[in-house]
């Protein structure tokens, strides 16, 4: 079952942001004016006329982690993502990351892997089946993968924010044979699965402060948020002899901390995250006993962030990932040697790193690798769900996946960030691609 990249991930600005703008002063404005309440800050921020207000409100937010408009993380640099603080994706992959986020939203598209059934003529009067993996987009393909907004509710003193979400984590396009003979080594790729599973959120999260605004130390503020879920699935079925469709929805909840554990302020920073989602069972109007279906999987992520050198222009990640996909799909046929869907434990790491290329342009090549588990345990022996047994063409069980992109932002004359990202990834069974767009108001 292949994740999405976002959310596997091209899957996204960070303290300091990308780029101050010239002339900022090295005095730290926040000690001289944390002390404002919330309508003066956002009064103004709305009325900024002049550079240096939008610096001070730009400085402000940067010591509390957040930054410039977001980045395609996840597929570039291997799909770490739970200890990030500055993009609206976090809205997803881990909800206390957008506590100190400024107001800003975020898109990306993003191709899936799929294993659907292909028929060639390869005699006159003989055809041979085959079930390769192909990346393609979800359909409908004009719907994004991802689409989130966050708005900032509180002041640098005590940030808060709202977030609202919609994201497409998984596609399933999946090929079975329906056995009449489970103990039979015949094996026919007679059915399609095609399912699209679909996430709504709204989240919450407050940072609470351990530290003064801009002083160095360990553990200066940590962050909780909390969403809740409205899950859609669109679910499609072809076989030999019969073909079905249908729709349902369901609920779940998503939480997170995101704890900072040292901060210097200037050239070293280290945060923690874990990450919650719980699963989202459907209640098909055929019964998954009967024909082959998935709920969304719980799933736990757990990782840290670095920032280094000085301005922290590297970002260094890592990231821990268990999905349960063993409790997504019905258990085979009891009493036959069929595996049953396994749950994945997935590791990654990745790199960043900003370079300034003009007064208001900035570059972030990045590159990751991710450890990849596949929900089968073996690749000449595919689990099944009912009476279907998965059929696909697969390289492995395990993936050893690398990933590489490039991340462009650029400053209005506001002060606010704009960021294009493209992305991608090989190593597994099909190349993926994503591309992603960031606004800052």
């Amino acid at each position: 079952m292949e994740r999405s990249i976002r959310t596997n991930r091209l899957s996204l600005p960070y303290a300091p942001p990308p780029g101050r703008v010239s002339g900022e002063a090295s005095a730290d404005p926040c000690r001289t004016r944390k002390e404002a309440p919330i309508i003066e800050f956002l009064k103004r921020r709305k009325n900024a006329k002049s550079p240096d207000s939008v610096i001070h409100i730009r400085t402000c937010f940067k010591h509390l982690g957040a930054g410039p408009a977001g980045r395609r993380e996840n597929q570039g640099d291997g799909g770490s993502y739970t200890a990030f603080e500055d993009d609206p994706v976090s809205i997803f992959l881990n909800p206390a990351g957008i506590a100190t986020q400024s107001d800003q939203i975020s898109i990306s598209f993003q191709t899936y892997t799929a294993y659907p059934k292909r028929e060639d003529r390869i005699f006159e009067n003989q055809t041979q089946t085959s079930v390769e993996a192909e990346a393609g987009l979800a359909d409908p393909a004009f719907l994004p993968s991802y689409l989130g907004a966050v708005f900032q509710l509180g002041d640098p003193d005590s940030p808060m924010a709202l977030g609202i979400c919609f994201a497409r984590p998984y596609h399933l396009t999946y090929t079975f044979d329906e056995l009449s003979d489970p103990f039979s080594p015949n094996i026919v790729p007679d059915s399609e699965v095609d399912q699209a599973l679909g996430r709504f959120r709204a989240a919450f999260a407050y940072d609470f402060r351990f530290r003064e605004v801009g002083e160095a130390g360990f553990f200066p503020h940590i962050a909780l948020g909390l969403g809740l879920d409205v899950g859609f699935v669109q679910w499609n079925f072809n076989g030999d002899t019969r073909e079905e469709e249908d729709t349902s929805t369901g609920f779940g909840f998503g939480g997170g901390v995101l704890l900072g554990i040292y901060d210097n302020t200037e050239n070293f920073k280290v945060n923690f995250g874990i990450a919650y989602h719980s699963a989202i069972e459907y209640d098909f109007s055929i019964s998954p006993n009967i024909l082959p279906s998935f709920d969304m999987p719980q799933q736990f992520n757990a990782g840290f962030t670095f920032y280094l050198l000085e301005g922290t222009p590297l970002r260094i990640t890592t990231d821990f990932q268990w999905i349960n996909w063993s409790e997504t799909a019905e258990s085979p046929t009891p009493n036959t040697p069929l595996n049953s869907f396994d749950d994945a434990f997935n590791f990654s790491i990745g790199t960043e790193y900003r370079i300034q290329v003009s007064e208001k342009v900035f570059l972030y090549p990045r590159l990751g690798y991710r450890f990849f588990d596949a929900p089968w345990g073996d690749k000449d022996n595919l689990p099944a769900t009912g009476h279907f047994k998965l059929v696909l063409d697969t390289k492995g069980d395990v993936f050893n996946i690398f990933t590489m992109g490039l991340g462009v932002s650029w400053a209005t004359e506001e002060g606010s960030f704009r960021m294009v990202d493209v992305a991608g990834d090989f190593g597994g069974d099909s190349f993926n691609a994503a591309v992603g767009y960031n606004h800052e108001f």
